[in-house]
C-alpha cells in the first residue's frame, strides 16, 4: 500500500456496480443484478477503513428505493448521494506541500462490466504498480519508458514483416510516433472499412477508444506510444500469433 491513511471512494451506483438499466422507470424497479467484483471490492473497502461514497444520477424521489435496493445487494457505504447532473463528474483536491503524488484520481469505466481492472491499494491504481520495463513480443518488443497514474510512454521495435493484433480499446487513448523504419497502418470503425496508412520516421497519429487498429512492420521500425494508462484494455479482434483475448501483461 502506498500510505496508511484510509481513502475516500466517490463511486457510481448504475453500471457500476450493478447492471444500468436504463431510465427513471426501469430504474424505480427491485430488479438491479451486482456487476463482477462488486462484493468484493466493497467487503475490501469496508475492512479497510475507506469511506464510501455512493454517487447517482437518479432522481431524489428514487432515495428509499435506492437504499433499499442497495441494502437487499449487501452494499454498505457511508453516505449516498442523489440527483446528480448528467455531465462530467469531476473531483477538484490539492496536493501535500512538495508531494509527488496526487491525491485525487479519476477512473472511468466501461458501463456494465464492473470494477475488476482495478486496485485502489497500488500507487497508480491500475491493475499493477509493478509493470515489466521491457517485453520480448512475437512480432518485437516494447519497453516502458514511463507509467504512472495518468499517463504511459513506450518503446516499440515491430520487426519487419511482422504485426501485432487487430484491436481496438474501450477507454484507453494513445498516440503513435515513428521514430525510425516504414510501417503500415490499418484503421478504421470496423473490419470492413479499415484504411490503410504507411507511416515513417516523424509520422505521427492519434488513435480513439473503439477504433480498430494493427501495425506492420514494412522494414524493422521503432516507435514511440503514448497513452492514458489503462494497460489492460485491449480487445484482439485478429491475432497472427493465435494469442487470447485475456488479462494479462501482454497488451499488443
Amino acid at each position: 500500500m502506498c500510505d496508511i491513511i484510509p481513502k475516500t471512494i466517490f463511486c457510481d451506483i448504475d453500471g457500476t456496480l450493478w447492471k444500468h438499466n436504463g431510465g427513471v422507470f426501469k430504474q424505480n424497479k427491485n430488479d438491479n443484478v451486482l456487476l463482477p467484483n462488486t462484493e468484493d471490492a466493497i467487503d475490501s473497502w469496508d475492512k479497510k477503513g475507506y469511506k464510501i461514497i455512493l454517487t447517482t444520477g437518479r432522481k431524489e424521489s428514487l432515495r428509499d428505493i435506492t437504499e433499499s435496493e442497495l441494502k437487499r445487494n449487501g452494499i454498505v457505504y457511508d453516505q449516498l448521494i442523489m440527483g446528480l447532473g448528467g455531465g462530467d463528474r469531476i473531483i477538484i483536491n490539492d496536493k501535500k506541500p512538495n508531494g509527488e503524488r496526487n491525491t485525487c484520481y479519476a477512473v472511468n469505466l466501461v458501463r456494465n462490466q464492473g470494477i475488476n481492472m482495478y486496485n485502489y491499494d497500488n500507487k497508480y491504481i491500475t491493475i499493477s504498480d509493478d509493470q515489466p520495463q521491457s517485453v520480448e513480443k512475437p512480432w518485437g518488443r516494447e519497453e516502458l519508458i514511463e507509467y504512472n497514474d495518468k499517463y504511459v510512454v513506450k518503446k516499440l521495435f515491430m520487426k519487419k514483416g511482422e504485426c501485432c493484433s487487430m484491436q481496438y480499446h474501450e477507454i484507453k487513448r494513445e498516440t503513435i510516433y515513428v521514430l525510425s523504419g516504414n510501417l503500415r497502418l490499418y484503421i478504421g470503425k470496423t473490419l470492413e472499412t479499415l484504411e490503410i496508412k504507411e507511416m515513417k520516421a516523424g509520422d505521427t497519429i492519434n488513435i480513439a477508444p473503439y477504433t480498430i487498429h494493427r501495425m506492420e512492420g514494412i522494414e524493422d521500425s521503432f516507435y514511440l506510444e503514448s497513452s492514458s494508462n489503462e494497460l489492460w484494455d485491449v480487445v484482439r479482434l485478429q491475432d497472427k500469433y493465435n494469442r487470447e483475448n485475456e488479462e494479462e501483461k501482454d497488451y499488443m
